[in-house]
């Protein structure tokens, strides 16, 4: 069932939010466990959604068996935006206030959720605490909203996303269920080998680089980092880590797992292939010597096999056993 919802275009972005950052160092919030069948509501924070993109989330929902509840903003676009800013924060603020939303998927990725981040009334996120569902750009607000209010997010499929049995099961045992999810790969690539627990922290690589002198910027120390990446060239792979080396955002860290690098390696035909370095090389010169455990080839991120993480988490790492495991239940 399709059920929608419409709003006025108010003015829900005039005040700035005065709540003060959710320290670290105290426990996380859980929002509530997802039911099977409950109303989820789903937002474009970022890029804007085609109509086929539209019918592809209809057709996940439905499949899914949970309903929908989106508002008119969903369809809008604004240039490479999905709509203005404002009516973003409208949607993002609606569907938190709304008793009957249970959780909020963003319906894609793309570019313009860090332009959300000092206009979002993080006080009335924290009031009523939900689960929040996405990646890529997504990690903006994944990461603003764990700095501001200490609310679990959770990294993992957008409404447009391929929803296989694997994305499937570990996005219910982990939003749904509660389980203290496990990832065991065959062959992981081992930069460092050893193991680690720490909170999970991360997201896409691009938007880490973003937060970087932010107000929205998190302490990483004390947490197992997880990054991907997609159309990026092993230069700027090797450009943005060297960013994150000089920004100290390494230090005191658990250990780092690698994702899914979606289109970043070089092929054989392309510009200057005998020139490029590949992405294990890459890693191993950029994150061989920090002395944490680091390995790659996860099942997150830009690909069908897309894992749900979430972030603030206690989980743990251990390059013998090919293993991420959480420690804990992410939700209440």
């Amino acid at each position: 069932m399709d059920r929608r919802k419409f709003i006025k275009s108010g003015a829900l972005i005039g005040a700035v939010p005065t709540l003060t950052s959710f320290h670290l160092s105290t426990e996380v919030i859980k929002p509530k466990a997802l039911k099977p069948g409950a109303s989820i509501g789903v937002i474009a924070p970022s890029g804007a959604l085609k109509r086929s993109g539209y019918e592809t989330l209809m057709e996940n929902f439905h499949m899914l068996g949970y309903q929908i509840i989106h508002t008119d903003n969903l369809r809008v676009q604004n240039g490479f935006l999905a709509g203005t800013d404002a009516q973003k924060i409208e949607d993002l603020h609606h569907m938190y206030e709304n008793p009957e939303v249970s959780a909020i998927l963003c319906a894609r990725g793309g570019y313009g959720a860090t332009r959300l981040l000092e206009k979002i009334d993080y006080s009335l996120i924290r009031t009523h605490c939900k689960p929040l569902i996405g990646y890529s750009d997504i990690t903006a607000l994944h990461l603003a909203i764990y700095k501001k209010c200490g609310i679990v997010g959770f990294h993992g499929p957008v409404g447009i996303s391929t929803f296989n049995p694997f994305s499937i099961q570990h996005f219910n045992a982990v939003i749904q269920k509660g389980s203290k999810n496990k990832i065991k790969i065959d062959d992981p690539l081992v930069i460092t080998p050893g193991a680690a627990t720490g909170k999970l922290i991360g997201g896409n690589l691009s938007l880490l680089i973003s937060m970087i002198g932010t107000d929205h910027e998190i302490d990483w120390a004390d947490h197992i980092v997880f990054i991907e990446e997609i159309g990026e060239s092993t230069y700027r792979i090797d450009r943005m880590l060297t960013q994150l080396r000089a920004a100290q955002k390494f230090k005191g860290i658990k250990g780092i797992v690698l994702g899914h690098f979606t289109r970043c390696d070089a092929q054989p035909g392309d510009p200057y292939y005998e020139f490029s370095t590949s992405l294990s090389e890459v890693f191993e010169d950029r994150l061989g010597d920090l002395g944490i455990p680091v390995m790659g080839g996860f099942p997150f991120g830009h690909e069908e096999k897309n894992a749900t993480l979430p972030i603030g988490i206690r989980a743990t790492m251990d390059t013998e056993k090919r293993v991420l495991k959480l420690l804990e239940s992410a939700v209440s």
